[in-house]
Order: structure tokens, then C-alpha cells, then sequence
């Protein structure tokens, strides 16, 4: 006689039938692809920061008031992009986004002032300021919760993935072109993205791609409508304070590792554009690495029983250790040294990361997450415009002195763990659906309970 399965253990069978199968990781990948390419872009001004310093001289407080520039636009472009994903859907979103940066990617071939650049940079920084709250909301109507720190760290790594190539496309375009055209290159790979996206992305219940049973899967967690919810009612909400005050004290780091690191390795290696891509293979290969076995740790754990807010905060938590030999970085003087110190830290910030941007939709309703996740990159990327400034001002006035710059990042992401934990120690969700107008339910109260 064959024993009968339990529910539960049938359900198993039946989840692990989908691991890595089925049309959400081709989501997933598109997803990972835009990404790349979005860093790609940004990246591209940081990699070129020497040339515009010798055709255009260029100073270090120039490019940090062009650094800003992108910061600023972007800080506005992630809050209202927020509510844009929210309300035009992610299809559209991601369409009028993508064709806005790259155009303004290729444009700035034809800069050659700082003011030019600025400009460029606030409207490549405003659209761009889309992509991490359309892919968190994306990845929540697409994933189960189980799988979603792990979908989160795979299309996260694409930043990594973004930055390794683009001195890789950079040298080959140099060897052949001027090195304006590497904006042009870079800015058209958002067009061949769009060929992809345009037909073949539409939500779950209406792509023919998706199986009926996937979509069971999928909606094993009940999804929600997409709401338009006011930042003061959000606002509210411990879980909101939690992700933006964690947003707050990691992303102005991860901003100067991408802006001002080709500039610490010419300024301190001597580490020229023909060179730059060993350093940053090394550096962003470890950030991938990161990114991806942080999302995975946190399901591993979960899968093991944890709780959620145990799986989480202990991913977190090895991640945030992971990034404080940083602090050592300015004071080796072997730039492949330099570069795992540096990867290490990028490495903790895109596994901390994943786990963050996943703490949005497990503690929010799915309809307001493109809303909570823009709000904290609005407050992240307003506090990253003085960073860019006060970065650019510092080194110009201690003739390129990194120590204490490289001090800061390596306490930041234990601080802001401790912080998370103060806000909500139990990784609690919100007692509010948010479907109801006016004020939220007697019964959360704010801070305290919701």
C-alpha cells in the first residue's frame, strides 16, 4: 500500500518542480539585463572622469557638481517613478524610462562643458531613478515571497555586471573611435533592450507564455491591486521608516564606490582606462557573487525553517561584516589588494541590499511597494547629492586623502542593520491594507504597533 501524501508535502514537490523553470525567470532576466545596462550608462561618466579632466579640465569639484547633478535628478526621478510604476504599470513604466536615459546617454557625446554634462546627468539620473522600484514591483507580481530575495539579488547583480563591462566596451571602442562614442555605444544598448521588452512583457494573468499551474505558483501569495497612497500616510509606518532609514545610510556608499572608484585607482595606482578592467572585474565580480548568495542566504534560511525575520537579519548581518575591511583600502598600496578590499565591501552592500529591497514587499502591501521603494531612494539619493559634493570638495582640499571617506563606508551598513532592528525587531507588516481612504485603522497606531 502506498502512503498518502500530506498537503504540505505534496505542495513541496510541487514548489520545487518550479525552482529555476518556467517564463518568470525570463522576466527575471530582463530584469537583470535593464539593470546592467543602466549601470553601464552611469558608470560610463566615472570611467571617463580622466578624459574630461584632460580635454576639458575638469576638477575634482566639477565632477562632484556633475555627480550630484545625476544624484539630485535621480533622488526626484526614484520618488516620483515610484508612484509612476505604481500607477502606469511596469510595461509602460519601464518603456518610457529606458528610451528617456538612453537618449540622454548618447547626447552627451556632444558635451563639452560642465554645465552640458549636468544637464545630460539630471535627466539620465531622473529617468533611471525608475528601475529599482519598477523591478521590486515586478518581482513581486511575478515571484512567490520565497523566492523573491533571491530574484532580487540575481537581477541586482546585473549593476555589477553593468560596471564590469563598461571598460571592457570602452576599450574596444577607444581603439577605434573617439572616446566620446563610448556614450553612444552605451546609450544604445537601452534600444535593443526595448526591441525584447516591448513585445514580450505583459503582467501574469494576461501573458500567453505563462502555464496556468505557474501561475498558481506564483500566486501562492495573494497579490494585491496597485494603490495610490499618499507618502504622509506611508510615512506612518514603522516598516516604511525602516526600509528608507536603511536606504538612507547604504546606497550614498555604494554611490561613491561606482562614481569616485576609477578615480581613487588613476589618483592613488595610477591605474590608466587600458588597465581599468582587471581592478574592476575583480571588484564587481565579488559584487555579483555578493548580491546573488545574499538573496540566496536569506531563502536558504528560510527554507531551514527560520523565521523570516531571523532569515533575513542574519543575511544582513553577515553581509554588513563583510563590508568593513574597507576601511583598510587607502592604506595598501597593491591595487589588486585594493580591489578585494573594495569588492568585499561591494559584495556586502549588493547582498545587504537584496534583503532591503525585499524587506519592501515583506512588510508592505504589494500595491504601495513601488511607492515605498521610490520614497527611500528619494531621501537615499537626496542624501548622496552632498555626499557628491563633499566628497568632491574633500579630496580637492587633502589632495586626494581617501582614508576617512573608506572609514565611513565601513561602519555604515552595521549602523543602519541596527537601526532596522530598532525601528521593527520583529519584521512585522503593516497593519494596513491601504484600500480604505483617510487615515489608517484604530487599531495601527503609527510607530508603535503597525
Amino acid at each position: 500500500m502506498v502512503p498518502k501524501q500530506s498537503n504540505s508535502a505534496i505542495q513541496s514537490s510541487a514548489d520545487r518542480s518550479f525552482y529555476f523553470r518556467g517564463y518568470r525567470w525570463a522576466i527575471c532576466g530582463a530584469l537583470f539585463a535593464i539593470t546592467s545596462i543602466n549601470y553601464l550608462d552611469r558608470f560610463t561618466m566615472s570611467l571617463l572622469k580622466p578624459q574630461l579632466q584632460q580635454h576639458f579640465h575638469f576638477t575634482q569639484v566639477d565632477y562632484g557638481y556633475i555627480a550630484a547633478a545625476f544624484s539630485a535628478m535621480y533622488a526626484i526621478g526614484y520618488g516620483l517613478c515610484g508612484v509612476l510604476m505604481d500607477g502606469l504599470g511596469v510595461w509602460l513604466g519601464f518603456a518610457l524610462t529606458v528610451l528617456v536615459f538612453s537618449l540622454a546617454q548618447m547626447g552627451m557625446a556632444a558635451m563639452t562643458t560642465v554645465v552640458g554634462y549636468m544637464v545630460l546627468q539630471g535627466i539620465m539620473g531622473l529617468a533611471q531613478g525608475a528601475n529599482f522600484p519598477g523591478a521590486i514591483k515586478a518581482v513581486g507580481q511575478w515571484f512567490p515571497r520565497k523566492e523573491r530575495a533571491l530574484t532580487t539579488g540575481i537581477f541586482n547583480a546585473g549593476t555589477s555586471l553593468g560596471v564590469v563591462t563598461a571598460p571592457a566596451i570602452a576599450w574596444l571602442v577607444l581603439g577605434h573611435l573617439p572616446w566620446q562614442s563610448v556614450f553612444v555605444v552605451a546609450g544604445a544598448l537601452g534600444f535593443l533592450w526595448l526591441a525584447w521588452w516591448l513585445p514580450r512583457y505583459k503582467d501574469p494573468e494576461k501573458n500567453p507564455q505563462l502555464s496556468a499551474a505557474e501561475l498558481q505558483y506564483i500566486r501562492s501569495d495573494t497579490p494585491a491591486a496597485q494603490m495610490h497612497v499618499p507618502w504622509r500616510r506611508l510615512l506612518l509606518h514603522k516598516q516604511t521608516w525602516a526600509y528608507v532609514i536603511g536606504t538612507m545610510m547604504t546606497s550614498p556608499v555604494w554611490w561613491f564606490f561606482l562614481f569616485w572608484i576609477p578615480g581613487f585607482f588613476h589618483d592613488k595606482e595610477h591605474v590608466n582606462l587600458k588597465h581599468m578592467l582587471a581592478p574592476m572585474v575583480i571588484i564587481y565580480g565579488m559584487a555579483d557573487l555578493g548580491s546573488i548568495g545574499g538573496g540566496a542566504l536569506s531563502s536558504w534560511f528560510l527554507r531551514s525553517g527560520w523565521s523570516l525575520n531571523a532569515a533575513r537579519k542574519a543575511a544582513m548581518l553577515i553581509c554588513a561584516l563583510v563590508v568593513t575591511p574597507v576601511f583598510f583600502t587607502s592604506h595598501v598600496h597593491n591595487v589588486y589588494l585594493a580591489s578585494i578590499l573594495v569588492g568585499m565591501a561591494c559584495a556586502g552592500h549588493q547582498g545587504f541590499s537584496a534583503n532591503l529591497f525585499t524587506m519592501a514587499s515583506d512588510t508592505m502591501p504589494m500595491g504601495v511597494v513601488g511607492s515605498v521603494v521610490g520614497l527611500g531612494g528619494l531621501v537615499a539619493s537626496g542624501i548622496s547629492i552632498f555626499v557628491s559634493v563633499g566628497v568632491g570638495w574633500l579630496l580637492h582640499e587633502t589632495h586626494n586623502r581617501y582614508w576617512l571617506i573608506f572609514a565611513i563606508a565601513s561602519s555604515a551598513y552595521l549602523i543602519a542593520l541596527l537601526l532596522i532592528h530598532i525601528i521593527n525587531p520583529r519584521w512585522q507588516a503593516a497593519n494596513d491594507d491601504f484600500t480604505a481612504s483617510g487615515e489608517p485603522p484604530a487599531s495601527a497606531s503609527g510607530l508603535v504597533s503597525s
